[in-house]
């Protein structure tokens, strides 16, 4: 309703109207939803998927909650002694799940393309020969979620966990004080009829 408002302000200016007919309706606030889990089992038969790069991509973001953009733009070494070091000075410890499925898709990746000189962590048949990052569908078109449902999920998790530690979950996640405050907000909400169980009891 702001355009409208917007609207009447200038034709009252201009006296083309004398009253505001929306002036005393309530401001609604479009933008508000509530974040949602998903399906534990889901979640489960996407990290086991038979392909190593979809399991890996899953992974990431199920367990440290990375953008889409993020998971895609990572390197090779971005990734030392088991940490993930992101372009924002973040260093992340991998969770082991995470660990296995990187070693399983980087053995692939040696035998499937060992002449690529690509830097990203993930490749396609498209980038292999290129130095690019895979497309925005790469991996979750198998996968059959979406990553930023996949990340708020993640983010749910945290919240349950530290009983809405506002401020960790913006270290942790790289969010503003504003989105943490908006994940917080679903603790004791009647949509969630239980807690949302650890990451650890998907695999």
């Amino acid at each position: 309703d702001r355009g409208l408002r917007s609207v009447f302000a200038v034709m009252k200016a201009r006296k083309l109207v004398f009253t505001d007919p929306i002036r005393n309706l309530p401001t609604v606030n479009t933008r508000t939803t509530i974040p949602m889990p998903l399906d534990p089992v889901a979640i489960r038969a996407a990290l086991n998927h038979p392909d190593p790069a979809t399991a890996l991509g899953v992974a990431i973001v199920a367990f440290h909650g990375l953008t889409n953009g993020q998971t895609r733009a990572i390197q090779l070494t971005d990734i030392v002694d088991g940490r993930l070091t992101l372009h924002d000075g973040r260093s992340i410890p991998l969770a082991e799940p995470v660990r296995v499925r990187l070693a399983a898709w980087l053995d692939y990746r040696a035998q499937r393309w060992p002449a690529t000189i690509n830097p990203h962590l993930f490749l396609t048949q498209q980038t292999a020969p290129r130095l690019s990052a895979p497309g925005h569908s790469f991996p979750w078109k198998k996968a059959g979620l979406n990553p930023q449902s996949l990340r708020t999920d993640r983010i749910l998790q945290e919240i349950y966990a530290t009983g809405g530690d506002v401020r960790r979950i913006c270290d942790l996640f790289g969010i503003g004080i504003e989105s943490a405050t908006r994940y917080a907000a679903t603790l004791g909400h009647p949509t969630f009829r239980e807690e949302i169980p650890d990451r650890e009891l998907r695999l």
